[in-house]
């Protein structure tokens, strides 16, 4: 049987150009084969799509220099989530199998 999970990160990008910033959510699909090999595939409106630090172009200017940072790093400052005991499960199994 295969592992599979899923869960939403956003990013902020920023264009170095025009100093333009704007924020996308992408649902992350993470999957392993059973042989310790592990995808991960983004999808952003329910297309798949590259991931988020890749191709990036300013949606204002047009521009190609743009930075991409997770929501952790960015600028919002919201309270992190509580976890459900199901996550902290998935983090332990995780570390047991060394991907962590």
């Amino acid at each position: 049987m295969h592992e599979a999970w899923t869960h939403h990160e956003v990013w902020v990008f920023e264009c170095l150009c025009c100093e333009g910033s704007w924020d996308e959510e992408f649902r992350v699909r993470h999957s392993g084969d059973g042989h310790g090999n592990a995808a991960v595939i983004y999808e952003r409106q329910g297309q798949p799509c590259t991931t988020p630090w890749m191709d990036r172009s300013c949606p204002t200017c047009g521009g190609q220099n743009v930075k991409a940072l997770s929501a952790t790093h960015g600028r919002h400052d919201d309270l992190p989530i509580a976890r459900s005991g199901s996550d902290v499960a998935m983090v332990f199994h995780l570390r047991r199998m060394h991907a962590w």
